[in-house]
């Protein structure tokens, strides 16, 4: 079989294709020529002397329509290669276990030298696949979590943001009501400092005796101990730091805060910012984030909002109005879900008392729940230092 000498992604899918067509075929057909089928993982995994793991990967792999799916899930070569090794012994034909041998052998030179390695085969056919796509990118970004970890020493089952936007006294203006939290936070390394900053930048004088805080206390909507948390003013911004240096897997905390800016950000459209919305940041690795707009009734009337994901590197948090900004848009499977008015809409397993939470700090800005139309971006294992963004398109001023 000739090698792949072009590499336009056509050229590579069109081969990448023909190589899963081959060798779900041929290797389906040597499976079949064992007695005792259909087969169950289990039992072939005896008949073979292979791992129930791997011949259950296998089986599945081969039960896939998409071949580029199949192509993911199949297991490697080496372990393809004990398969065909040991069907002759159990009744398989010479010619189907040789052609399957040829089939796994051109799988393993494209994953060898066009490739190099298979999780560069797996990006590379993730596009082909809406399914494919979001398990290579939920798996990938499992392994930054795992890494992130390790090197911030800490972690977090749930991220939690939620920002809640209402009509303001000021009428060219909105308030902005955010409930950030951490739950089910651990610390995993006792050298490594752990800190948080809420709610946009704030200029705070390093003067004033008195540092500002939250004005909505959350603690009572804790499922688990409240995170003891220390206070500074850092650069001009407010800084919370985790101040327990407890270890182990019992030693969880849930760290909620919440912050209001009555005149949070201006209501209507103008040349400079068409777009408004919620702008968020993970501070620390976890396992999901659910990230909430509730938009009152009054404000971005018949807007969808748009999912954009940016890495801002160094060039700081991204503005989704600047166009310039767009060569830092990461591509995402997820999409952002409107639940509407929708009962059960604040149901959270990971947050049980967020039904609770969200009513009381609208009743604090006055205001019912049910005034508002909920938006929400649930993620497995956001990337940290990514900014996510649920960008509606403002409406334009009314005219005197």
């Amino acid at each position: 079989m000739a090698e792949l000498t072009e590499t336009t992604p056509e050229a590579i899918h069109s081969d990448l294709a023909s190589i899963a067509t081959t060798l779900g075929g041929t290797l389906t057909a040597v499976i079949a020529a064992i007695p005792g089928g259909p087969h169950r993982p289990t039992p072939l995994a005896r008949k073979l002397g292979i791992s129930r793991v791997t011949a259950s990967k296998m089986l599945n792999a081969l039960a896939r329509p998409n071949p580029y799916e199949m192509l993911q899930d199949i297991p490697g070569p080496e372990s393809l290669r004990a398969v065909t090794a040991a069907a002759p012994d159990l009744g398989a034909d010479a010619t189907l276990v040789r052609e399957a041998d040829e089939a796994i052998d051109r799988f393993a030179r494209v994953i060898r030298q066009q490739f190099g390695t298979r999780a560069a085969l797996n990006a590379a056919i993730s596009p082909r696949s809406a399914n494919l796509q979001a398990r290579v990118e939920q798996s990938s970004r499992y392994e930054v979590f795992k890494g992130m970890r390790q090197i911030m020493g800490v972690e977090a089952e749930t991220w939690l943001t939620s920002m809640i936007f209402a009509p303001s006294a000021d009428p060219a203006a909105m308030s902005i009501t955010t409930i950030h939290g951490a739950l089910r936070l651990r610390r995993l390394r006792p050298d490594v400092p752990i800190y948080f900053t809420f709610g946009p930048p704030k200029q705070h004088s390093t003067d004033s005796a008195e540092l500002p805080s939250s004005p909505f206390k959350l603690n009572e909507f804790c499922t688990n101990t409240p995170a003891t948390m220390e206070t500074e003013v850092a650069a001009g911004q407010l800084v919370h730091r985790l101040a327990h240096d407890k270890l182990g897997k019992e030693a969880v905390v849930d760290m909620l805060a919440a912050s209001h800016n009555p005149r949070g950000a201006p209501r209507y459209a103008s040349p400079e910012r068409a777009k408004g919305g919620v702008s968020a940041f993970v501070d620390i690795p976890v396992k999901s984030m659910i990230c909430d707009a509730l938009v009152h009734a009054d404000l971005f009337p018949g807007s969808t909002p748009e999912l954009l994901v940016y890495n801002p590197g160094a060039r700081g948090p991204a503005n989704p109005n600047d166009p310039r900004r767009d060569i830092d848009l990461v591509v995402v499977p997820e999409e952002i879900e409107f639940l509407a008015n929708s009962r059960g809409r604040f149901d959270l397993p990971e947050a049980p008392r967020y039904p609770d939470m969200v009513k009381k700090v609208c009743a604090q800005i006055g205001r019912d729940e049910s005034e508002f139309r909920l938006f929400r971006l649930r993620m497995a294992y956001p990337v940290t230092a990514f900014q996510f963004v649920m960008a509606f398109r403002a409406p334009p001023a009314p005219q005197d």
